[in-house]
């Protein structure tokens, strides 16, 4: 039994933690959040992406068979992940015409734990990501269709999407003096990123 726990802890926890270090709207937001804010806002950041990935993990993994069954849903859940990265490319470039820096959604003075499990409710295409896995890991009995192994997973998966955070988290503090710096040049250049994840998004959408 512990072989097992480990083998489902260790599996959600690498497979998490490989999907979130790419370039992504969600890590490059922690690095901004990190740079221009404090530690503990970043921490939170990330606490609220990390919450509602595992609660759309947890969904996907009790409803996996249905939504195999419904291929049609990820293609609403590519056109909001373009969405949302244009909103977020509009907001960099707006930040670099005014000159201050500030990004209409990251530097707002609300709750950063809302914050970031807003910005990752508005990210659904970790749903068909999770689905593709938990499709071949239970048809390879990596993992059993059972709750308590589900729970596992699921938890392994939280702790690499938090350590991945922490990766960009702590990148974001490191160079937050040149950051500062080159406040226009970087938000050029998180706003050029968004637009080309969504066109990326955009592409395999059409």
């Amino acid at each position: 039994m512990t072989v097992h726990i480990f083998q489902y802890l260790g599996s959600g926890l690498l497979i998490s933690l490989s999907g979130s270090l790419p370039l992504g709207n969600l890590n490059v937001c922690a690095m901004q959040v990190a740079a221009k804010d404090t530690l503990k806002n970043a921490l939170l950041f990330a606490l609220g992406v990390t919450v509602i990935e595992v609660l759309y993990l947890r969904i996907t993994l009790s409803i996996v068979n249905v939504l195999s069954d419904n291929q049609q849903l990820f293609y609403y859940f590519r056109a909001a992940t373009i969405l949302v990265l244009l909103i977020l490319a509009i907001g960099s470039f707006r930040a670099a015409r005014k000159g201050n820096g500030k990004h209409v959604v990251i530097d707002n003075s609300g709750s950063k734990f809302l914050l970031g499990a807003a910005m990752s409710a508005m990210n659904p295409m970790q749903i068909p990501f999770w689905m593709g896995w938990a499709v071949y890991l239970l048809s390879s009995v990596i993992l059993v269709p059972e709750s308590g192994a589900y729970n596992i997973f699921t938890v392994g998966a939280g702790m690499g999407t938090f350590l991945a955070l922490l990766v960009f988290i702590f990148a974001g503090i490191k160079f937050a003096a040149f950051m500062e710096r080159n406040r226009k040049g970087v938000n050029i250049s998180m706003g050029c990123l968004f637009v080309i994840m969504a066109f990326s998004q955009a592409v395999n959408f059409f």
